[in-house]
């Protein structure tokens, strides 16, 4: 499937049974504390053999400046240890944390997917989304998104010094609440015409997200399979390729992030 962008094609990942998908952590960089539940959701899953992030799972990112506080460091670690396990870590880079790049991916082990990926499961092919791309009905949120993540906007993100580029973090942040709480619920919605196109786009017979916070799992009618994982912490946050080949859906049993 080319991605959304007219760049390469999406990436297709062989999920085997036992692998797990999580997303929307919003893990505050600046606090050392808030990878404890991450870590403590990782050693139950330690047989696993890979973990998928669904995006957001920080709530702020801009590169080095992010890296340096002292969450954001146990957060490396704490992915860096799983992937030195020999297990795998995709991660779709979220709304909040879409400067997540090679640093990142040198620091974790992980492998990026910025545009989402195609899971091929022993049962069923899913496309994995971080959502936000599904809300086609807010124009001005995708339009302010392709500025956001524009070549120009990526390569200075990482060179503007620390204190600013975490004002410039938080002060975008505080918009963006402000701008959704004025939207009406429709418009910010994940749209159903959308989850159809872009599985069929990509041949799967499932579309994977996060991003709404809220629980989803349904078949479409004549359709894919659609589900919408809850927040980790949340009482549905986690996907996880059951012994049929196929997602079950179920919690964390952790605290919340």
């Amino acid at each position: 499937m080319p991605a959304p962008d007219g760049g390469r094609p999406l990436a297709a990942v062989e999920l085997a049974r036992g692998s797990v998908c999580i997303g929307d952590l919003h893990l505050d960089a600046s606090d050392a504390a808030c990878a404890d539940p991450l870590a403590r959701f990782l050693e139950r899953e330690s047989e696993a053999p890979a973990l998928v992030i669904l995006g957001d799972l920080f709530e702020a990112w801009v590169g080095p400046a992010h890296a340096k506080l002292a969450g954001a460091r146990r957060v490396l670690d704490v992915l860096a240890a799983w992937t030195r396990g020999r297990r795998e870590l995709h991660v779709v880079p979220g709304n909040r944390d879409f400067l997540l790049g090679e640093d990142f991916e040198r620091a974790t082990g992980a492998r990026l997917h910025p545009h989402g990926f195609v899971a091929r499961l022993p049962a069923e092919t899913t496309l994995v989304l971080h959502g936000d791309e599904l809300c086609t009905l807010d124009v001005a949120y995708q339009r302010l998104k392709r500025v956001l993540r524009s070549a120009p906007i990526a390569a200075l993100a990482p060179r503007l010094p620390a204190p600013l580029a975490l004002a410039a973090a938080r002060r975008l942040r505080a918009k963006s609440v402000r701008a959704v709480a004025l939207k009406p619920r429709a418009e910010t919605a994940q749209q159903e015409s959308e989850v159809r196109a872009r599985a069929a786009a990509a041949g799967a017979d499932c579309v994977l997200v996060g991003h709404a916070h809220v629980f989803r799992d349904e078949r479409l009618v004549d359709g894919p399979r659609w589900i919408v994982v809850d927040a980790f912490g949340g009482a549905r946050d986690v996907a996880r390729v059951g012994e049929g080949g196929g997602w079950v859906v179920g919690a964390s049993s952790g605290a919340s992030a």
